[in-house]
């Protein structure tokens, strides 16, 4: 990827204006001609998108359109190399443009691409990629779901750590399918809710709940499960679109750029990617741009596998896998098979996944930056591999899984992490945890 400057370039706002007909949606033929082209502008960060707070876009209230010469410098571009436009976005931390062009049918994208990259007007220039969730389709049993909660939060170390730390002050941006912000087990915890899907999609899907869930489920509320940061607040990001019941869903290169873009400028402190698929050189600066801001980035590992994919194989990120078996093994590990979560509506289910495992450490790392606010991104893996412990139940074939609590004791001498877990230490954590009171 070619990267250059253009001059004399306005600030650009959404890329309404030089649509064309072409929709995101399209079918997969079209969608395999889908590219990313991103003009610099250095003006880009006297915008303000916030603007009103309903419609798909949020945007600004005074908007009428791409201003003239951002809208000539695309048009102009779309002409010299046969494109449509499709859509467009300001990467406020990058500054710079993106736009969404379809190749016509029949030209070769890869010599389009080659084309654009010797286009001086053009800073650089990417393939649409795909991109998928991390989680299985199987459900645990229900013979007794409280024992199985408990032991998902023990193995890690939550239960212990809550004594310390709940994830108080703390902001998770949860980058994933629609969350169900109204679920009991929610309500209240979503300090923003914002759809990256051109033409609007639902609200209250699977995964993204079942994420949200494990993360910051109300403590204290007398019903359902606890969430593993319970005081910390989530900015629900719905970038990925739910594709069955089971949960699965799918995102692209442009949705996951916007949602990650809205999460580096809204001050998240932590970001989750449950999700994953091939490197993407646009989804890479924005991962870059983020750890830079100190946000720790967080991301499923992907089940099976040993070797770190996209996103969580960029340097920096922490990946995460199952620590159900070695099978799983990966540098970090948190509990990721059979795990008690939200459903939409108002359901509870066990699910599996490094999906899971990723939400386990997000919860994790919004402990441990409540007792250290000053905690550099970098230091947080380095520390939970650091604590990492074997589980209370670890098998011959299991692989050492984060703890929350060790992880709190190395940053204060004032944290104790008992071996024993006895019902009565239990009982005084879990009245410690209904204590607390929302903000």
């Amino acid at each position: 990827m070619i990267t250059r400057l253009i001059s004399c370039v306005a600030a650009a706002v959404f890329l309404a204006a030089c649509a064309g007909s072409a929709s995101l949606s399209g079918s997969p033929e079209a969608q395999e001609r889908r590219i990313l082209v991103m003009i610099a502008d250095p003006d880009i960060g006297r915008l303000d998108l916030r603007g009103s707070r309903s419609g798909v876009y949020r945007q600004s209230r005074a908007y009428a359109g791409t201003p003239a010469k951002v809208a000539q410098v695309l048009e102009a571009i779309a002409d010299d190399h046969h494109l449509t436009s499709v859509e467009g976005w300001p990467m406020r931390s990058l500054g710079v443009h993106c736009a969404v062009f379809e190749v016509e049918a029949g030209a070769s994208v890869d010599g389009v691409i080659a084309s654009l990259e010797a286009d001086q007007r053009v800073e650089s220039v990417q393939r649409m990629q795909a991109f998928e969730l991390q989680a299985s389709s199987g459900h645990g049993t229900w013979d007794d779901p409280y024992l199985s909660l408990q032991n998902s939060l023990s193995d890690s170390g939550i239960t212990r750590a809550h004594r310390w730390a709940t994830g108080k002050g703390v902001r998770i941006a949860i980058v994933d399918t629609g969350i169900d912000i109204h679920h009991p087990d929610l309500r209240g915890q979503a300090i923003e809710t914002r759809n990256f899907i051109p033409g609007g999609a639902g609200a209250a899907d699977r995964h993204g709940t079942a994420v949200a869930g494990v993360i910051a489920s109300v403590a204290g509320n007398r019903r359902g499960i606890v969430g593993v940061a319970p005081a910390a607040r989530i900015l629900a990001l719905q970038a990925c679109t739910q594709r069955d019941a089971d949960g699965r869903g799918d995102c692209t290169s442009f949705s996951l750029a916007r949602a990650i873009d809205h999460a580096i400028t809204a001050g998240s402190d932590v970001l989750n990617l449950s999700l994953g698929g091939p490197s993407d050189a646009l989804l890479e600066r924005l991962l870059n741009a983020a750890l830079a801001r100190d946000i720790v980035v967080v991301a499923a590992q992907g089940d099976g596998q040993r070797a770190a994919a996209f996103p969580a194989g960029v340097r920096g990120v922490i990946a995460v896998g199952s620590a159900s078996s070695a099978a799983d093994a990966t540098r970090l590990a948190a509990p990721g098979r059979d795990v008690l979560t939200l459903v939409p509506p108002d359901g509870y289910d066990y699910l599996s996944g490094s999906s899971m495992a990723a939400a386990h450490v997000s919860g994790i790392v919004a402990l441990l930056l409540e007792r250290a606010p000053a905690l550099h991104a970098a230091e947080v893996e380095s520390l939970l591999l650091r604590t990492a412990r074997p589980a209370g139940r670890a098998g011959p074939d299991s692989v050492p899984t984060v703890s929350a609590c060790d992880a709190l004791a190395a940053l204060s001498a004032a944290v104790r992490c008992d071996a024993d877990e006895s019902p009565e230490r239990a009982a005084h954590a879990g009245a410690a945890v209904e204590a607390l009171e929302p903000y």
